[in-house]
């Protein structure tokens, strides 16, 4: 008996020792996620809010109409303000952007920047959030997800502008500065005052909004330089994939999806602000709708195949 179970034994130790000593790059197994031939994009396994076609036209004609501006109500609210607006137009001077007829050039640094940044405030929220849940040993009541699904849908925003344009050396280097900097302030003021954040957040977005808005509207401005050199621009693939877009789909279409996220986030981010965090959150449900149409989609895409 014992004979027997020596080389099961032996062959279960030369199996561990085969499995572990090679690092897994080295592995013939393909990796899930590692493109192959014949495959555009991998589907990004969290569920995001698709604008549909009316949905979309009907928020954007009433934005460009009247912009949803939060009007501060205390000291802080304007101290908050001030301050997004002087970083704002401190930008624009950076980057050399003209809201009448911005080149193409000011635009791409500008959008590189603020996507990577934008990406910031959700992930830093949601892991002090989590922590202190971790740590009080009690729900957070549902603000985690969305915050999380709010800095995943501003990297989801970068990541499709880097299919578009590539960052320079002086782009990749500001990011990571800035990255330093805004990640270790906004960790500081959401432990001591999370409403500060949110506003901070909700002001900086109705910026981004005004960005979108201005790109949309000179890229069908046949007299305006974006639309000269932009108007030709294909939706890339991880665009088309992520908002589930036809195959005909245009970067200005692309451009429209991200313009209502960035409205949902500035909306998200006030109502946070003007919330006690012991409430529960009021965009779960959302969420959940998220889902469904998700699942309903790759349904029907698969039926259709």
């Amino acid at each position: 008996m014992l004979r027997r179970a020596f080389p099961i034994r032996n062959q279960l130790r030369m199996c561990s020792e085969d499995m572990t000593s090679h690092h897994f790059k080295f592995s013939h197994s393909k990796h899930p996620l590692q493109g192959t031939k014949g495959v555009k994009e991998w589907p990004n396994p969290t569920q995001n809010h698709v604008w549909e076609k009316n949905e979309l036209a009907e928020i954007l004609k009433k934005e460009s109409e009247v912009a949803n501006h939060h009007k501060p109500k205390g000291f802080m609210d304007r101290v908050i303000h001030m301050v997004v607006q002087g970083c704002y137009h401190g930008f624009n001077l950076i980057t050399g952007f003209s809201k009448s007829d911005p080149t193409p050039k000011s635009l791409i640094y500008r959008v590189l920047i603020l996507e990577s940044i934008a990406g910031c405030p959700g992930m830093v929220a949601a892991g002090v959030r989590h922590f202190r849940s971790l740590r009080r040993m009690e729900r957070d009541g549902g603000w985690i997800h969305t915050l999380l699904e709010e800095a995943e849908n501003e990297r989801m925003h970068l990541l499709v502008f880097m299919r578009m344009f590539q960052p320079g050396l002086a782009t990749r280097g500001a990011v990571i500065l800035l990255q330093a900097v805004v990640v270790s302030v906004l960790t500081a003021l959401y432990c001591i005052k999370p409403a500060w954040v949110h506003r901070f957040v909700g002001y900086l977005e109705e910026t981004a909004v005004q960005t979108y808005l201005t790109i949309i509207d000179r890229l069908q401005d046949p007299t305006k330089q974006l639309h000269k050199e932009w108007k030709d621009l294909k939706a890339p693939e991880i665009a088309k994939s992520y908002w589930r877009l036809p195959e005909d789909a245009m970067f200005l279409d692309v451009i429209k999806q991200i313009c209502a996220d960035e409205m949902h986030h500035r909306d998200v981010n006030h109502a946070f602000a003007s919330m006690q965090k012991s409430e529960f959150n009021p965009f779960v449900n959302r969420h959940n709708q998220d889902k469904l149409e998700a699942v309903r989609a790759a349904d029907a895409k698969k039926n259709n195949v």
